[in-house]
């Protein structure tokens, strides 16, 4: 028996989003490795040179907010990340908006840790006042994980 069909529509959805980062990623490094062997092959008076490194794997990282929907993704990423050549990290942002958000922030770490998925981090961020409460904590999530990725 199989998992549930929500769980295995989540790990498909994100199956299929992972085989576009790992197809997007090994297209990058062909034609960055046909620019390099041209240039080394051009440098070495067309005998060739040394073969470019491999770049490290991808990266995808979950922004989650420790909510059943962002836990799920997640879930779906640490299982379905261990079949492909990427690597699967989190973030949680904590918006210091509510007695014990840190304690809260570290809960998601944990869990997060724990479903292997790596790095994992809490970015504690400043929300400001601009358009009201919940869109100056967008703007002020969406900050902080632009500069985590």
């Amino acid at each position: 028996m199989g998992p549930h069909p929500a769980v295995a529509a989540i790990r498909l959805a994100v199956r299929r989003v992972l085989h576009d980062v790992v197809t997007d990623h090994q297209r990058h490094i062909e034609q960055a490795g046909h620019a390099e062997l041209a240039e080394a092959g051009a440098g070495a008076g067309g005998r060739g040179g040394a073969l470019p490194e491999r770049p490290d794997t991808p990266l995808v990282l979950v922004a989650c907010s420790g909510g059943a929907d962002s836990m799920a993704l997640a879930s779906a990423l640490a299982f379905e990340s261990r079949k492909l050549p990427v690597r699967a990290g989190g973030i949680t942002v904590d918006h210091n908006l509510q007695p014990g958000s840190g304690l809260r922030a570290a809960e998601v770490v944990a869990r997060l840790t724990e479903m292997r998925l790596d790095p994992v981090e809490a970015v504690a961020v400043h929300v400001g006042r601009d358009g009201g409460p919940e869109a100056a904590a967008r703007d002020a999530r969406y900050a902080a994980l632009d500069a985590a990725a």
